[in-house]
């Protein structure tokens, strides 16, 4: 994808996480659940997508090819990109009905879902391939 990106990445923020559009993982670091949702922002971006617009189950199905080439760069065991693309699909639409709550409804309960999903999506940060 593109390695010099020059205009202003979409940025969504989830209770106190940014979610900044990325188009690529990180070399030797296993990419967290926020990583793919980086990507998937990126790809879904009506400017990158192109005029007749990616759909999700486009985006979802390079996105998992790119996770799928990761890992095996990883030297880590993979599993089928159905199955991948399944697993992104569903993160995806949790992120964007979490994102998509109306400020009314942003109470006590939205804020431990929200927050529970954030600490969900960032369990392998930081944790270098050997």
């Amino acid at each position: 994808m593109e390695a010099l990106d020059t205009e202003a990445k979409a940025k969504k923020t989830l209770g106190t996480v940014d979610y900044v559009e990325s188009s690529e993982f990180a070399q030797g670091i296993l990419p967290t659940n926020k990583d793919v949702i980086q990507n998937m922002l990126y790809l879904l971006q009506p400017k990158r997508a192109g005029q007749a617009q990616r759909s999700k189950e486009d985006a979802a199905q390079l996105l998992a090819e790119l996770l799928q080439e990761h890992w095996l760069f990883c030297n880590l065991h993979t599993i089928a990109i159905k199955t991948i693309k399944k697993n992104i699909l569903k993160m995806y639409e949790e992120f964007t009905k979490l994102y998509q709550t109306r400020k009314q409804r942003q109470n006590q309960s939205f804020t431990e879902k929200a927050n529970a999903f954030n600490r969900k999506t960032s369990t392998l940060e930081g944790r270098e391939v050997k």
